[in-house]
């Protein structure tokens, strides 16, 4: 049985739990009543932080109460809410332990509502989807730290406007004339130029998101005049009493407690609807997009930007410390199915792939200890972290994935070697908090290398990191560009982006753009060496070898040269 585990603010016959912990036993009382799922559930308590909103939960009204108990604070390698599955596989971040609460439903027509086509509902991390972030991140963010009453949040007309816009879904037309869809249209009869209006968030049946927003929503009236705030948003409120219909939505609601901490509605406040940018809450959305602002890979924009960048090489001597390894490896040596062909890698792709793994090892296994954890991030199906766990047993091996089905291929991979060294951890990132001696990944796409390198950081580990897809870079909530002092001061995000996409030219030797994509290549990772170097680091700027293994080619390897170093994730912005 899987074991729950959630955070909780004080303790006693009234429980006080941040929002998290309120949408995810609201969830798991949806799933038990539908078909008696049961988990193990641990409450711990952490020191009450009165900056996070807390809202009282009755856990005796859970169906699963006698399921629940109280465990003392643990040195966890994850943010709570998460799941621990065996001693050995962990999920974590709240819509990827929502889903597989849900997965684990024994009713089919729970698993199927609730994640929709495909199962794919919330599945998108939040870094990459804007729905998921709505959800995840802005909704959380605001019940979390919510403390102004004078004045509607812009996340709930957001939401209203979302409600206001036709449907998108997969086939939506197929949908429209199905037989599931004509069911509910008797009852809800609305269309947009032909197109289904919203009956729920993501179409006519309700979803995760559904849940998630509802008790968000739901907690948050507690703030206002209900009256008042819905005569601003009708087609929310016609949402919310539909959701509030639904008998078992309306048993769950008994272990929420209606009466707030702190605040209470203002009796004569007039709100007022904010004003929003009109675009959808979906990515693919073309008013998001103002086409003379998205070209970033005008030559005489690409030319302007590696000016400034030459002057900073110029301005401050930068130059790189070359890397040298006297590893052997021995490819004869290693199981079938540690290589990229057990790892049902096409032949095309396997001999350079090969090579990846073989540049990727050699620095890590000249720079682990004995007892070292070492963490694969954005693992894939583990070809590198498999290896690594292979090469050096004496080390524990973490393969860090947000995709379930990439993980669990690995995970039969890893079975098929005996391997006793690896773990796994289905979860973004930023919701990693575990301490290791060497993070590495290679082509973490992205932003997802900063990410990668920042946990590095905070925790005082050695990394080795190969980029890629340099035009992916963008401010997001957790990392703002330039990084590094130097580039801030000499370079806006306009001209760094340029960089970034042109660092994707990186054609076969023969083309004309691939010698500047690699100096826009190497002045994106300049940058990252930089930053790293201002937090104590030595960091050596090299290549996979051969070079022609992979067009994204750079490898970046930091050795930290402070004992400890005590920064927090702000620290690096």
């Amino acid at each position: 049985m899987a074991t729950v585990y959630l955070e909780i603010l004080e303790q006693g016959s009234i429980c006080i739990a941040p929002i998290e912990t309120v949408i995810t036993l609201f969830t798991m009382n949806y799933c038990h009543l539908k078909s008696k799922t049961k988990f193990k559930t641990k409450l711990m308590c952490k020191n009450r932080d009165f900056k996070i909103n807390g809202y009282e939960i009755d856990i005796y009204e859970l169906d699963f109460y006698r399921d629940i108990e109280y465990c003392e604070l643990q040195d966890n390698n994850c943010e709570l809410p998460y799941l621990c599955i065996d001693n050995s596989s962990y999920i974590a971040g709240l819509c990827a332990c929502l889903r597989q609460i849900v997965k684990f439903s024994s009713h089919s027509a729970c698993k199927i509502d609730l994640l929709g086509f495909k199962n794919s509902c919330l599945m998108a991390c939040s870094e990459t989807s804007i729905w998921t972030k709505y959800c995840e991140v802005d909704l959380i963010s605001l019940l979390n730290t919510f403390n102004v009453i004078d004045e509607l949040p812009i996340d709930l007309a957001r939401f209203e406007f979302h409600l206001s816009e036709p449907l998108r879904l997969h086939n939506i037309h197929k949908y429209s004339n199905s037989k599931r869809y004509q069911a509910v249209s008797n009852i809800y009869p609305k269309t947009h130029n032909g197109i289904p209006d919203h009956i729920y968030a993501e179409g006519c049946t309700m979803s995760l998101a559904d849940i998630i927003i509802f008790v968000c929503i739901h907690c948050l009236l507690n703030y206002y005049s209900k009256t008042d705030v819905f005569a601003l948003l009708p087609l929310t409120a016609e949402w919310y009493e539909r959701m509030k219909s639904d008998e078992i939505i309306a048993w769950n609601l008994r272990f929420i407690s209606l009466s707030r901490e702190t605040l209470s509605p203002q009796p004569d406040c007039f709100y007022n609807l904010p004003k929003i940018t009109v675009e959808s809450l979906y990515k693919r959305d073309v008013r998001r997009y103002k086409s003379r602002n998205q070209i970033y890979t005008r030559q005489e924009d690409i030319e302007n930007s590696l000016k400034i960048i030459r002057n900073i090489n110029e301005k401050f001597e930068l130059f790189n410390e070359t890397w040298e390894d006297d590893i052997n490896f021995d490819w004869s040596t290693i199981p079938y199915d540690a290589t990229p062909e057990g790892g049902a890698l096409p032949s095309i792709r396997s001999e350079r792939k090969y090579q990846q793994l073989e540049s990727m090892c050699k620095p890590i296994l000249k720079l682990a200890k004995h007892g070292d954890t070492i963490v694969d991030f954005c693992s894939g199906s583990g070809h590198l972290g498999i290896l690594i766990a292979f090469l050096l047993p004496e080390c524990t091996i973490i393969l860090l994935e947000n995709k379930e089905e990439s993980l669990n291929r690995s995970k039969l991979r890893v079975d098929k070697l005996n391997l006793n060294n690896v773990k796994f951890y289905q979860c973004n990132l930023d919701y990693f908090t575990g301490k290791f001696d060497i993070g590495t990944s290679l082509h973490a796409c992205g932003v997802a290398t900063d990410l990668v390198l920042r946990q590095c950081i905070t925790k005082n580990a050695v990394f080795v990191c190969c980029p890629c897809c340099y035009g992916k870079i963008q401010n997001c909530h957790h990392i703002t560009y330039p990084q590094s002092n130097i580039y801030k001061d000499e370079i806006n995000i306009r001209d760094y982006l340029v960089l970034g996409h042109a660092a994707d030219q990186t054609h076969d030797a023969l083309n004309s753009k691939t010698k500047q994509g690699y100096e826009c290549m190497n002045s994106i990772d300049n940058d990252r060496k930089l930053c790293a170097e201002q937090f104590g680091y030595k960091v050596h700027l090299t290549k996979l070898k051969p070079e022609s293994c992979t067009p994204k080619n750079n490898l970046l390897i930091g050795i930290p040269m402070k004992q400890k170093n005590n920064y927090s994730i702000t620290d690096i912005n």
